[in-house]
């Protein structure tokens, strides 16, 4: 949906609803100015109290991958190797594996919220399409917002949308504006009377 129409809102009573029936969650947000941050959105869910506590569970092979991203996990445990610098595509593969046992190293269902997609840098968006076809049968719930008219024909995200959807991984709820009935509704549940 557009600015404002209140897809951040909607996610956000999503996720309250969540932790209230105690399921894990972390959310994160993309911002313009950090679109060529790589993994700025990642990292956030990755400092989050539910992704800290299954990092540490890991075995230290995979505790060093994610150390690229999380540093201060060398600090606090100087039994963890550190990385090997990137040099070959077989070491991003075992980057996104790592990350992606982070998020699914509890069999609980998770809810990861990202908003504004749109702005993700092009890692976050390929270790995402990674994640979703990690582990299919994983109890995780992905909730992204976008704003369709800054998601242009050669966007990254769109590409990934595009898949999401051929893989049926993908449901799109469109935000419109509210009619005056809905309006009305919506003020009659705010305020707790009948309007005219």
């Amino acid at each position: 949906g557009e600015a404002g129409i209140g897809k951040t809102r909607l996610a956000e009573e999503l996720l309250e609803w969540v932790n209230r029936q105690g399921i894990p969650s972390a959310r994160t947000r993309s911002y313009a100015a950090e679109g060529s941050l790589a993994y700025a959105p990642v990292i956030e869910w990755l400092r989050s109290d539910v992704l800290q506590e299954r990092i540490v569970v890991l075995d230290v092979a995979w505790q060093s991958e994610i150390a690229r991203l999380l540093p201060e996990l060398l600090s606090a445990n100087p039994e963890i190797p550190h990385p090997e610098p990137l040099t070959e595509h077989w070491q991003r593969q075992r980057l996104f594996e790592a990350l992606a046992r982070a998020v699914s190293a509890n069999a609980k269902p998770t809810l990861l919220l990202i908003d504004d997609l749109q702005w993700s840098d092009q890692e976050t968006l390929e270790w995402l399409r990674f994640l979703l076809h990690f582990d299919e049968n994983a109890p995780l719930l992905i909730v992204g917002t976008a704003r369709p008219e800054e998601i242009h024909d050669q966007h990254p995200l769109r590409a990934l949308l595009t898949e999401l959807r051929g893989s049926e991984q993908l449901a799109a709820i469109p935000l419109g504006h509210l009619n005056r009935d809905e309006t009305r509704t919506l003020a009659e549940q705010v305020c707790g009377k009948t309007l005219s």
